[in-house]
C-alpha cells in the first residue's frame, strides 16, 4: 500500500512540473504579446492633443457650437430642433449642426444653424456619442465637447439666456 502511495506521489509531482512548464510557457507567450502591443502603440501615431478645424473658426471672435448628430438618433432630432429654435443674435456664438445624411439639414431648416453635411469631417472629429456638442474658439480650436442629454444641457452649454429659453 506504501508504494502505491508513493507512485501517486512521484505521479502528482511529475504533474506539478509539467503545470510549471506549461504556465511558464503561456507567461513567456503574453510578455511576448505585451511587447508587440507596445511596439505598435509606439509606432501609431499620437492623436493630437488639441484638434483644429478651420472650418468653424470665425471672423467676428465668437466661439462656434457644432451639434453633431447621427441621423437615426431620436435625440439628435430633439437637440437639433431645439437649437434651431434658440439659435439667434442672443446666442453665445455661431450655431451649426454637423451631420452625415443630408436629410438632416432639414432638422434646422429655415433657422440660423448652419447645416454641415460632411462624412468625412465626422470621422475626423471622432465623436463617441451623439448628440454631442463641441465648442470652437474664434481660431477654429476645439475647446470642449459634451454629450447633450437634454435641452437644458444644451441651453447651458451654449449659454442662453433664461427669457430665450421661455420663449423657444
Amino acid at each position: 500500500m506504501n508504494a502505491f502511495f508513493d507512485s501517486l506521489a512521484v505521479l502528482s509531482f511529475l504533474g506539478t512540473v509539467l503545470l510549471l512548464f506549461a504556465f511558464a510557457a503561456l507567461l513567456n507567450m503574453v510578455r511576448e504579446l505585451r511587447a508587440k502591443l507596445l511596439q505598435a502603440q509606439a509606432a501609431a501615431p499620437a492623436a493630437p492633443a488639441v484638434r483644429s478645424v478651420a472650418r468653424f473658426g470665425s471672423d467676428d471672435g465668437r466661439p462656434t457650437f457644432v451639434l453633431v448628430v447621427s441621423e437615426h438618433c431620436p435625440l439628435c432630432v430633439e437637440r437639433a430642433r431645439h437649437l434651431a429654435a434658440v439659435a439667434g443674435p442672443d446666442l453665445a456664438g455661431h450655431a451649426v449642426l454637423l451631420a452625415s445624411a443630408g436629410h438632416c439639414a432639414d432638422w434646422v431648416a429655415g433657422s440660423e444653424v448652419l447645416p454641415v453635411i460632411d462624412a468625412a469631417l465626422l470621422g475626423q472629429l471622432a465623436v463617441g456619442a451623439t448628440p454631442t456638442l463641441v465648442k470652437y474658439s474664434a481660431d477654429g480650436t476645439e475647446e470642449w465637447r459634451r454629450v447633450v442629454g437634454s435641452d437644458d444641457d444644451l441651453d447651458t452649454y451654449v449659454a442662453v439666456s433664461p427669457s430665450e429659453r421661455l420663449s423657444a
